[in-house]
């Protein structure tokens, strides 16, 4: 079969064990290039890559890349675990770009191995279905899917490094009643047991809801690490397009995420004829490539359940590169689902530069009291104060709803101004209990869990305090809706810790990591303004000299928030992704552009 690029053409100058690292070279240059790869014993090997082949690249560390350019070769330093690309240069023939990747590198990163281990394939084996509506006899489904797997294997390999062998064909009966894909996948996933470490790869012939002709449309799995993959069957039609189709669900199975990049397997819009064009090479995009190899990594250390198997080095790179795709596709669900998790770790191991093992030596001594600011004290006392009134609450005067959320504010202004050692004016009393009404009244985490807020929250509760208030808060409310006070709360507590345009990146990266979830009950458009009004209300805090007093007196938060009437609720990432795209979609903008000019409408706000 055609259409997917051999492994690169390496040639090594002196044997020696493979190395370690990885990083990710791309020509996207019109013509072949052949370059020299070493690091600073100066050994290398030599590697060509065709026009438009993206590959991976084993290094020992940093190292030195030598290419031909006009008028002479140029020779530049590589950082192990990032991507470059070769792009046409006017002048020079041909140059060659790092692809920016946030945040700072694990201190590791900037030595060589010293015993690296081998960057052997990973294999994980494939057992390739069909369900009972298939109308084609064993011989014929087998011979056509088989044909498809090695060719979407082959490039997948090639990029990856992660070889799926073959491990058999089955059938399963699915259900007639499910008429969508994601229910199918779940059916699937229900009926088909798999095995640790193994794939399993459904073809379904039922008739599905069929949407807008994206990737979604033709198939479903679950975020890496997964063990289904669901396509269809009869649609697309064409060939090539099924073996891309394939390859996209594979690279999502492996960690991969939607790129923008027109040419690669992993762009929204696959099976759109671009596979059907005889020039055209299947490639993924070389942020997916790294990303996609260094999940390999983790596979090459042992079995990966969750991302807490994760080593610590891994985190920091891997939440680099999601950045890096987020940064280019912003507001891409998965993007966002990962870094949710990845940031969730890094929190429980703060110094992931530091290599596993290591201890640090400014670690403070065991049962030694870390230091709290002002602030924080201010924010503990919030918090006690609102739990103790949860305490409180009980009997035939209980209060629920909207007056809790007022009881609750009432109680935590009272306790800001109470602190003790603070001049009545301080700034950190308004902080604290901006603060510590967020930690107070968020039953969610959404501060505790966030890598940017979490460090700060962690002084105002206790994580044994806070299992004592969370059975005894109630249902605290905004408007009736206990999601809206949440969000605001969470809005005034990032309000005070970020400036007010993280805050709002924070905010609406929340909600739509909400879609792509299944735990929750999707996009709220209300709850996204709940949340930039808060951020509004911490601001406006900051400057209003009386607002500890006046909340401490008679305060509602629900004069705080904007109209929402006319904002959508509820969206699934399948309603989403048909009417808003991605968060970069001028829809979606046009959407926050009217939540934003509602909250300056406020008129707590304008006083």
């Amino acid at each position: 079969m055609r259409r997917y690029l051999l492994g690169v053409v390496v040639g090594v100058v002196l044997a020696q064990p493979a190395p370690a690292a990885v990083v990710v070279v791309a020509n996207f240059t019109p013509g072949e290039i052949t370059f020299t790869v070493g690091g600073s014993d100066r050994k290398g090997q030599t590697v060509t890559l065709a026009p438009a082949q993206v590959a991976p690249v084993t290094v020992s560390g940093p190292a030195d890349i030598t290419f031909p350019t006009r008028p002479a070769n140029v020779t530049l330093r590589l950082d192990p675990y990032n991507a470059y690309v070769f792009l046409p240069d006017e002048k020079a023939g041909r140059r060659l770009e790092g692809i920016e990747l946030p945040d700072a590198p694990p201190e590791r990163d900037a030595r060589p191995e010293l015993n690296p281990a081998p960057r052997e394939p990973v294999k994980i084996p494939i057992t390739l279905l069909v369900d009972d509506v298939d109308p084609r006899t064993d011989r014929l489904w087998q011979e056509a899917i088989r044909t498809r797997f090695e060719e979407a294997a082959a490039v997948v390999e090639a990029h990856s490094g992660v070889r799926f062998v073959f491990a058999g064909f089955e059938t399963w009966e699915s259900d007639p009643t499910i008429k969508d894909l994601r229910g199918l996948l779940t059916d699937f996933e229900g009926r088909v047991k798999v095995k640790p470490g193994q794939l399993a790869v459904g073809y379904t012939s039922r008739k599905v809801e069929d949407r807008e002709k994206d990737a979604a449309s033709f198939g479903a799995t679950r975020a890496f690490p997964t063990t289904h993959v669901l396509i269809r069957e009869w649609v697309p039609k064409a060939e090539p397009d099924k073996v891309e189709v394939l390859i996209h669900h594979l690279g999502l199975a492996l960690g991969a995420t939607l790129s923008p990049d027109p040419g690669s397997v992993m762009r929204p819009k696959v099976a759109d004829g671009l596979a059907r064009i005889p020039q055209y090479r299947f490639r993924f995009d070389p942020l997916n490539t790294l990303v996609m190899n260094l999940w390999a990594d983790e596979l090459r250390r042992g079995p990966v359940a969750n991302v807490a198997d994760v080593a610590a080095a891994n985190r920091t790179r891997l939440a680099r590169v999601y950045k890096a795709l987020q940064k280019v596709r912003p507001g891409d669900p998965l993007a966002i689902a990962y870094l949710a998790e990845l940031d969730r770790e890094i929190v429980k191991n703060p110094d992931p530069k530091k290599d596993p093992g290591v201890v640090n030596p400014k670690a403070p001594e065991p049962g030694a009291k870390a230091a709290r600011s002002p602030r924080d004290d201010v924010a503990r006392a919030v918090v006690r104060a609102v739990a103790e009134r949860a305490r409180a609450n009980t009997g035939p005067g209980a209060i629920t709803g909207d007056d809790l959320t007022a009881a609750y504010v009432k109680a935590a202004a009272s306790a800001a101004l109470g602190v003790d050692g603070l001049p009545a004016d301080s700034p950190d009393r308004t902080a604290g209990f901006l603060l510590g009404l967020a930690v107070a009244l968020d039953d969610s985490d959404g501060l505790r869990s966030d890598a940017l807020t979490a460090e700060a929250v962690k002084g105002a509760e206790s994580d044994a305090d806070r299992e004592e208030r969370l059975p005894v808060l109630g249902n605290p409310t905004i408007r009736g809706r206990r999601d809206l006070c949440r969000r605001f709360v969470i809005g005034c507590g990032a309000g005070e810790l970020l400036t007010p345009t993280r805050a709002e990146e924070l905010a609406v990266n929340r909600s739509l990591s909400l879609v792509g979830t299944q735990r929750q009950a999707g996009l709220s458009f209300p709850g996204l303004a709940a949340e930039l009004a808060g951020v509004a209300f911490a601001g406006a805090a900051r400057e209003t000299p009386d607002i500890l007093r006046r909340a401490a007196a008679k305060f509602t938060l629900a004069d705080c928030l904007p109209e929402t009437g006319g904002l959508r609720d509820g969206l699934s990432v399948e309603r989403f992704e048909d009417d808003y795209s991605d968060a970069g979609d001028d829809r979606f903008g046009a959407v926050l552009t009217d939540i934003r000019g509602r909250v300056k409408k406020v008129p707590a706000f304008n006083r």
